[in-house]
């Protein structure tokens, strides 16, 4: 019996152990995931060159934590010889590659755009990273950037034809202006205020400057003495 007590008292802790366990582990995915604020951006991409080209969806990134750059991209599309063939054909009249972003869910399509040079992302086997710039309250996206790893374009094919975009995100968040310490400013001038009342020289003129007085009065004599004894 004491045998049976003893195991039941030592399942019951393990559980007791195990809830804390799950608990904690739930807080700390709660703080990673959705404390921060979670955020759907939609990018959409110009295969066409000229003025007014026509975009269409290419990707989603879920951004769940603006803190800590957490974001997942899931591309809505099969990357298809046919898109292949406008992309090269966009790097061979040097023309543009143009991506737009905006909010999923958003009543008004408030896109962000950036471009690059269509040969770039054509040759880097469309490698790339996206930054995207965050509005601090992590609700909408205020900027957005596009960096392929080709700087330099060469006119080469890539070497491997792609089957879908390699994007890396970077979120970032503005960072707040410093506030300037103004109270410690105030404080600072009114201790110097008081230094310089407590420290005023309340003695007469002779007390103050008798230095400078007695040797103009001892030269006046001085010389005023001797004229006298001329004459």
């Amino acid at each position: 019996n004491n045998n049976k007590t003893m195991t039941g008292q030592t399942v019951s802790w393990w559980l007791f152990f195990l809830i804390l366990a799950a608990l904690g582990g739930l807080n700390g995915f709660q703080e990673d995931e959705f404390l921060d604020g979670q955020l759907t951006l939609v990018v959409e991409d110009a295969l066409e060159g000229g003025p007014n080209p026509t975009f269409s969806p290419r990707s989603t990134i879920h951004v769940r934590s603006v803190k800590s750059g957490n974001a997942l991209v899931t591309h809505m599309r099969q990357w298809t010889p046919e898109l292949h063939d406008k992309l090269r054909a966009l790097a061979e009249n040097d023309d543009l590659y143009r991506i737009r972003v905006y909010h999923k869910g958003s009543e008004e399509k408030g896109y962000v755009s950036t471009f690059t040079k269509a040969c770039q992302i054509y040759e880097s086997a469309l490698s790339e990273t996206v930054s995207m710039m965050v509005d601090s309250a992590g609700m909408s996206v205020v900027g957005v950037g596009l960096i392929p790893p080709v700087a330099v374009c060469r006119g080469q094919p890539p070497e491997i034809i792609p089957v879908q975009h390699n994007t890396t995100v970077i979120i970032r968040s503005p960072t707040p202006a410093p506030v300037p310490d103004t109270a410690t400013y105030i404080e600072k001038l009114e201790a110097m205020k008081n230094e310089k009342a407590e420290g005023k020289d309340n003695r007469s003129f002779l007390a103050k400057y008798w230095m400078y007085i007695v040797p103009v009065v001892l030269i006046m004599v001085v010389f005023g003495g001797g004229q006298e004894g001329g004459r």
